[in-house]
């Protein structure tokens, strides 16, 4: 099997800077963002690997001035749409005499402190952004079934509830808080090839 015959699939993405890494080695991604919906999906067969980034809009503790109250309900609806086509996946199992997953691996995102753990358990992974390189400090986690990447060395780690962001340089117009940074996209797919 060579990489062009692997998809992955990408959930809830729109640059799929956490695929970045998979389309750069030339497996088969497949971004499925707004303009086909995950609420309208139906995954191939033979899918390799699956990324989902549902929107943190109602789990993220950021949301302070909100113009529309905290909604947990529509926040689960699209976590729910990324769990059935993992699910619808992972039903193929049927008739695989040796145990192992159907999916190589499946991550889902979201904000480390949010809300999304109240429903799904605690993450399998979770960092800071500035670990791998993002010129910001955002806990994020993962949920999911995949070989966990390797933390860079750190010799001046911050006391828990510290950041760097004072004194670092803004963010520019090309990067985000939301974007995954490209060296922890480069270790999970390191981990998970």
């Amino acid at each position: 099997m060579t990489n062009t015959d692997r998809i992955i699939l990408h959930l809830c993405a729109k640059e799929g800077s956490d695929s970045k890494p998979y389309r750069d080695a030339g497996y088969d991604v497949r971004i499925i963002g707004e303009d086909i919906g995950v609420e309208n999906f139906t995954p191939p067969k033979g899918v390799y690997g699956i990324i989902a980034n549902p929107p943190c809009t109602h789990f993220s503790i950021a949301r302070t001035n909100p113009a529309s109250p905290r909604d947990l309900k529509e926040g689960m609806r699209l976590v729910k749409e990324c769990l059935r086509i993992i699910w619808e996946c992972q039903y193929s199992f049927i008739g695989n005499s040796n145990g192992t997953s159907p999916l190589k691996f499946w991550a889902l995102e979201n904000p480390a402190s949010g809300f999304l753990r109240w429903f799904i358990g605690n993450p399998t992974f979770s960092y800071n952004q500035m670990e791998y390189g993002a010129p910001h400090s955002k806990r994020t986690a993962l949920w999911g079934y995949f070989n966990q990447p390797i933390r860079p060395i750190l010799f001046n780690q911050l006391p828990s509830g510290m950041t760097l962001c004072s004194g670092r340089e803004s963010l520019g117009k090309d990067q985000k808080r939301s974007h995954c940074p490209i060296d922890f996209a480069k270790a999970f797919y390191e981990a998970n090839p």
